[in-house]
């Protein structure tokens, strides 16, 4: 810890709301809604911490209000030449606080992009704070062995072989091999007692399972 830098044990995460809706020949086109979180206190390192907040979110406004309007437009377009009905896009972000104390801060993000009729397009993502460094913490950081990806992937293998088993989840026929190689150690978020491994859509199993989450007992 830094000389002079108080330990913050807590944060309260306050949520700040915006909708907006982009059109085209003052046509409904994109309808955009966000949630993105921001941090009570003045800390050097909360400061921080919120500073990473408003990139994200505005990395999001930029891939919506760019790229995905410029194909929702293209889209509407098509379908006015073939006299097919226009269903606007949709795109959503939202986040939820998992854990809060002990020094810790951690949240899952979950975006939403809805193309039309379209199954919607879901991305998550995760991340550990400490609040009194206002530096991420790394997944590796959790673990005392150096051996933590294997301690990880076992406990992972272990959840999809007993669900595939009892038919819970339709897993790909080789999810052993993808489960190790789209391991990301990124994706992971922290309750208040557990830690949890999350993989992509289309990794381990179809969209319409869902984004496959993993549960394991707290190592620290």
């Amino acid at each position: 810890m830094e000389l002079g830098k108080k330990r913050v044990e807590s944060v309260e995460v306050k949520a700040v709301p915006e909708a907006w809706v982009l059109t085209a020949e003052d046509e409904p086109v994109l309808s955009l809604s966000l949630r993105a979180p921001a941090l009570e206190g003045d800390a050097p390192q909360l400061r921080r911490i919120g500073r990473c907040f408003a990139r994200q979110t505005q990395a999001w406004r930029a891939r919506w209000e760019g790229p995905l309007y410029a194909m929702a437009c293209a889209a509407r377009q098509a379908a006015r030449e073939q006299s097919r009905p226009f269903t606007p896009w949709t795109a959503e972000l939202d986040f939820t606080v998992t854990r809060s104390g002990g020094g810790l801060l951690s949240l899952r993000t979950d975006a939403a992009e809805r193309h039309g009729a379209a199954r919607p397009l879901l991305v998550r993502s995760g991340e550990t704070w400490d609040l009194s460094s206002g530096v991420p913490v790394p997944l590796s950081a959790l673990f005392p062995s150096r051996r933590w990806r294997r301690q990880v992937l076992s406990a992972v293998e272990e959840q999809c072989a007993r669900r595939a088993s009892s038919g819970e989840f339709l897993f790909y026929e080789d999810w052993p091999r993808r489960a190790a190689a789209d391991f990301d150690p990124d994706n992971f978020y922290l309750t208040e007692d557990a830690l949890v491994i999350f993989y992509p859509l289309h990794t381990l199993c179809p969209a319409a399972e869902g984004i496959p989450e993993f549960f394991l007992p707290l190592p620290v």
